[in-house]
């Protein structure tokens, strides 16, 4: 990696960690909209998700010595983020994630091929984090009785 390179690595690895922790104040907030108790349940399963994620990375964050936004900073963003999605049914917002996430995809690839190879394993898991949630919308949107199950698999 060139200087150049590493400093865009560096950002982008810094990016998406914060993003990982206002994922989880999204889904946890985000979990006060629905009434129903086992929607509730699975968006604190995402949000669980999220956090994995940013654990999973947060050694490359640590290790590259990058110093992040406070997490009390990063919940509140996460958390005012829900306002586009706040009265979206069940349905809409499943929908909601299985068109607008696959997005999200592209930009994991795109820090995975700027990493220095040490830091593969870490990204690949924070990039299957993010197929994780869209497998389990479309499994949602099926009414699949095991939607949770790439979810609980992740977490384990």
């Amino acid at each position: 990696m060139t200087k150049t390179d590493d400093t865009a690595y560096l950002k982008a690895l810094l990016y998406h960690y914060e993003a990982e922790i206002l994922g989880e104040a999204y889904f946890s907030a985000l979990a006060d909209c629905f009434d129903d108790a086992a929607e509730r349940e699975k968006l604190t399963l995402l949000a669980a998700v999220e956090r994995r994620a940013a654990d999973t990375v947060r050694p490359l964050v640590d290790k590259h010595g990058l110093v992040p936004r406070d997490e009390t900073v990063l919940k509140a963003i996460g958390a005012e983020l829900t306002g586009p999605h706040r009265h979206f049914s069940w349905r809409q917002f499943m929908t909601h994630i299985t068109v607008e996430y696959p997005a999200y995809l592209d930009n994991f690839h795109a820090l995975e091929k700027m990493a220095p190879e040490d830091d593969l394993v870490a990204l690949q898991r924070l990039t299957h984090h993010e197929v994780v949630l869209i497998d389990f919308a479309q499994r949602e949107i099926a009414n699949d009785p095991d939607s949770v199950m790439p979810l609980q698999h992740y977490l384990e």
